[in-house]
């Protein structure tokens, strides 16, 4: 676990090459938010989900242990979603957008 550069927060983490840690996280801020985004931080893909999608913190055998921040994705965490947007404005979004929202998060 690493703290990202510009600090916006001390409460905004990204997690890169540690699903355990992450884990601890998702079940300490069950209310918070996460962004999933690839492996170099590319502002074309910068997706929102809520701490408890079970897209982004269930193993399954498609998602197997280390498929959450050990290989082509990192995530980048906080319970608090503006937060979340200043940091994005700082990473190629400069409107503070999200690349997309996840539908299962939605309908939650």
């Amino acid at each position: 676990m690493r703290q990202l550069c510009p600090v916006v927060s001390t409460m905004l983490t990204l997690f890169d090459g540690d699903d355990d840690t992450y884990q601890r996280w998702l079940v300490q801020n069950p209310g918070g938010y996460v962004i999933n985004t690839r492996r170099g931080l590319p502002s074309s893909y910068m997706v929102l989900h809520r701490a408890s999608c079970r897209t982004i913190r269930s193993y399954t055998p498609t998602t197997p242990s280390g498929a959450f921040t050990e290989r082509g994705y990192v995530k980048v965490c906080s319970a608090n979603l503006a937060d979340l947007r200043a940091w994005l404005r700082g990473h190629g979004r400069s409107d503070g957008s999200f690349s997309n929202e996840c539908g299962l998060c939605a309908k939650a």
